[in-house]
């Protein structure tokens, strides 16, 4: 418990050495509050070298260490405060909690850091406002009027519903337009309605909507922030779940409680995409005509068949489930399935291993086996796929066996040649020249005999590449024979056709002559690579099935964790708390949350523009107003963690483009220009006309991308190799792709490691 407390902690802890006076261990938060790269700067330091040289009661850092150890050990503990110094130089106050504790022969001190500049900040300024106080006291009594007007401004011009509720009676008082239109009912209609009489009877849970009404209303004047699901009921009888925060509100004199009241719809309906999404793949998986099957890594037993494995082995699910390929004696060859196994296993994927399996009625087939490892429920499963080219392996060797055929008697040769239904020719080994051709290449080909023969293919423009005529004819010259060469050619109405191409020198009238077969495989190939693609999208759909499933559990578990253990300390140790370090936690809450719902937007934007339900809407814009608010709207959504400068140099005060596109390519691209920048860095926004097209550069002097990373960078849940702990979900910069790309716009970007990153969007925006 107390290693996992000790590496959550949002403070900064470290453990010290009272003997030795150094620091022998510390948290994430201190290496991130000391602005070190890695724990080793903080370890085995005395805390006079991370300090300046005089604390502010003029004692010296090391004196200052020497008497707070002391205080510590005899009072059991010791609050004070301290000036530090973080790598950079620059100096900041702490509050610390200096407390013993035993480890072996060797006590230990838990120093908990907590830094409070913006505390002395307000220490400051309460001393300042206090010395105004006696003359604002009269200003007050006269603002009291304009301030309860710009409460209610606030509260209209709020993007989410708010009511203010009298906390004694239990009805509304008045609320913003978002509330009357998520109730369906008039603004002078709300003032004589109760919550109960905008929700159904009963709540999810079962329990009656007027008891709870009363008991949340109650716990909110106790003092508490609640936040929970709610069920409201428009007039119409139409069910809406929303997400409700209670707070009560300072008025003196009142019972005022503020509700505010966000419509879940969305996240309800995402939910249902997901499963939705997992119900096409299985059915995809289940209907595929590939034999195509799921096997646990571990031990190699089927966890799922699709219907067309079933058929061709001929053993029912229930046979196959929780058994072996070899229990099963499917593989002709078990040394062939291992090797099969290890090529997946060392390699994560196999391609097109040509394999000999049998099925429950003894059959035999070759087939090509394609697999790759994924991950399925947190284990590593083998995901396979066969294609049964048993029909193609006997073609293949009816046409050697033709081949052999017409080698075999002269005297049958000429029939054989011309009566063929292969493209066949001969020609001669010196120039190249046709001597004889059959039906079926003037078939092809589309001239007569006359035209082809005393000509070369070169003269006739069969050839699609020159160069490969000749590797060809050089091999055959060579060795004496080509075999199965893969060529493009073009008959004489410039239809293209992909051949089988095979060669040999023979002695035709005492001369060396090329004896060629052409074998038309367009068809074939053409079902093949239909046959790869599909196995390809498979593939595909099962990585982004693993990936985001991966994402999920990886991005969502860290916020989280913090918003259980933030949510565990106030319920434990909420009375003892002082009321910054419960406004701490609850930030750290609310914070963490709109971490996990900036995610889930990027998956439901990417999951509408692939649907095809984000389309482009363009509309007249005010180019300085959209830049300057988007900028605005960054800073502070990041705290203002980097300094942002814009620069509209040249640029028409209006621009025609969609303004929730725009919105989302360049909020992910100044948010993670931010990320991966240190803080207080500076990040450039420049916009400038180049004709009809906005140009706009975003750069940052970052941690950069590497080379091979940024040719995956607009793939889906890629990220670079060197983001450390910074959270995302690698749709970022394919969202900005997409948006673009509706647009008709174009994106570059340029980027080294330790030098920043130049993102370069052009957009036809202007007339």
């Amino acid at each position: 418990m107390f290693q996992e407390l000790f590496e959550r902690s949002a403070d900064a802890i470290f453990l010290f050495d009272p003997g030795r006076e150094v620091f022998v261990d510390c948290n994430q938060a201190a290496v991130a509050m000391m602005g070190a790269t890695s724990k080793q700067q903080l370890l085995m330091v005395h805390p006079a070298e991370l300090s300046p040289e005089f604390q502010p009661d003029g004692r010296s850092s090391r004196e200052k260490t020497t008497e707070v150890i002391n205080l510590a050990i005899s009072q059991g503990g010791h609050r004070f405060e301290w000036w530090a110094r973080r790598m950079d130089g620059t100096e900041f106050p702490l509050e610390v909690l200096l407390t013993p504790m035993q480890s072996g022969e060797h006590p230990l001190m838990a120093t908990v850091c907590r830094d409070i500049t913006e505390r002395k900040r307000a220490e400051r300024e309460i001393l300042d406002f206090n010395a105004l106080l006696e003359q604002r006291v009269a200003e007050r009594t006269a603002a009291l009027a304009t301030s309860e007007a710009r409460f209610r401004a606030l509260v209209e011009h709020a993007p989410e519903a708010i009511v203010v509720i009298d906390g004694d009676t239990g009805r509304f008082l008045f609320g913003n337009e978002h509330a009357c239109r998520l109730y369906g009912v008039p603004k002078e209609k709300l003032a004589t309605l109760t919550p109960v009489d905008v929700s159904p009877e009963f709540q999810a849970g079962g329990r009656r909507t007027q008891e709870l009404v009363r008991e949340k209303l109650d716990q909110a004047l106790a003092g508490g922030t609640l936040v929970f699901e709610w069920s409201h009921q428009r007039p119409d009888g139409s069910l809406v779940p929303t997400e409700v925060r209670l707070l009560r509100l300072p008025a003196e004199g009142q019972n005022l409680i503020r509700a505010s009241i966000i419509d879940s719809s969305e996240g309800k309906r995402a939910q249902q995409a997901l499963r939705e999404s997992e119900e096409k793949f299985s059915a995809a998986f289940h209907s595929s005509p590939i034999i195509t099957g799921i096997s646990r890594a571990s031990d190699g037993k089927f966890v799922l068949v699709n219907d067309a494995s079933l058929e061709w082995s001929g053993y029912t699910r229930e046979e196959s489930l929780g058994r072996t390929a070899l229990e099963l004696g499917i593989w002709e060859s078990a040394e062939e399935r291992e090797n099969f196994w290890c090529t997946a296993r060392q390699t994560g994927s196999i391609r097109e291993r040509e394999c000999q399996l049998r099925n429950r009625r003894g059959q035999v087939s070759t087939m090509l086996g394609s697999g790759a490892i994924i991950s399925l429920n947190g284990e590593d499963h083998l995901l396979f796929m066969m294609v049964d080219i048993s029909e193609r392996k006997k073609a293949e060797a009816e046409l050697q066996a033709s081949e052999a055929r017409l080698r075999e008697s002269e005297a049958r040769f000429s029939a054989a040649f011309y009566a063929s239904p292969i493209i066949t020719a001969i020609s001669r080994a010196s120039d190249a020249r046709f001597v004889l051709t059959n039906d079926a290449f003037l078939n092809w080909a589309g001239y007569e005999r006359d035209e082809v023969l005393g000509r070369t293919a070169n003269e006739l423009g069969i050839w699609e590449n020159s160069a490969e005529r000749q590797r060809f004819w050089d091999e055959v010259r060579f060795v004496g024979s080509v075999r199965g060469r893969e060529c493009r050619l073009r008959n004489r109405s410039g239809k293209y056709s992909t051949m089988l191409a095979s060669g040999v020198v023979i002695a035709f009238n005492g001369e060396d002559h090329l004896l060629g077969i052409m074998l038309d495989i367009s068809q074939r190939k053409q079902a093949e690579a239909e046959l790869h693609r599909a196995l390809d999208r498979e593939l595909e759909l099962s990585q982004l099935k693993s990936n985001f499933v991966s994402m999920v559990s990886h991005e969502f578990r860290t916020p989280l964790g913090i918003i259980q253990s933030s949510s565990e300390l106030l319920r434990d140790f909420y009375q003892k708390m002082a009321p910054p370090e419960r406004h701490e936690q609850l930030e750290s809450i609310s914070r963490n949350a709109r971490r996990m719902a900036g995610m889930m937007e990027e998956i439901l934007i990417l999951s509408r523009l692939d649907a095809g339900k984000l389309d482009f809407q363009p509309v007249t814009l005010n180019v300085n107003a959209f830049f300057r608010r988007l900028v605005d709207e960054v800073l502070s959504a990041t705290n203002r963690r980097c300094r942002i400068e814009l620069s509209l140099a040249s640029v028409p005060p209006e621009m025609k483009a969609d303004e929730r596109l725009l919105g989302h390519i360049f909020t992910n691209l100044l948010s993670n220009a931010v990320k991966y920048s240190e803080p207080a860095a500076l990040v450039k926004v420049a916009v400038e006309r180049d004709g009809g097209e906005a140009v706009c550069v975003i750069s940052d002097r970052g941690i950069g991308i590497a080379g091979t990373d940024q040719q995956h960078l607009f793939k889906a849940f890629h990220r670079g190799s060197n983001v450390g702990n910074r959270p995302g979900t690698g749709l970022g910069l394919l969202v900005v792709k997409r948006c673009i790309e509706l647009h008709r716009g174009h994106v570059r970007l340029a980027s080294q490691l330790g030098e920043g990153t130049t993102v370069t969007v052009r957009l036809p925006v202007f007339g």
